[in-house]
């Protein structure tokens, strides 16, 4: 809501309260965004669509890097993990 003061929010990948409005909060609802998706979505919008000329289209890899992905990767099944353990 705009100039509502930011809440404190669990963040289960940093293993503590947060900012919602903090670059680690956004950084665990992409994430959660993320892991929610089919597998075929997920690997799409981390990927990109093979061929694809526009940035848009190259995904996440295309727009924010191989090394962006790689760490996506690893915090999608981290938190995966985190939430089968409840």
């Amino acid at each position: 809501m705009p100039g509502s003061s930011p809440r404190v929010v669990w963040s289960h990948l940093f293993g503590r309260e947060v900012l919602s409005d903090s670059g680690e909060w956004l950084h665990e609802c992409e994430v959660e965004y993320l892991l929610s998706l089919p597998e075929a979505k997920r690997a799409e919008i981390l990927n990109g669509v093979p061929g694809a000329v526009d940035r848009k289209s190259q995904g996440i890899r295309g727009m924010r890097g191989e090394g962006v992905v790689a760490a996506l990767k690893v915090q999608i099944e981290r938190l995966r993990l985190i939430q089968m353990k409840g």
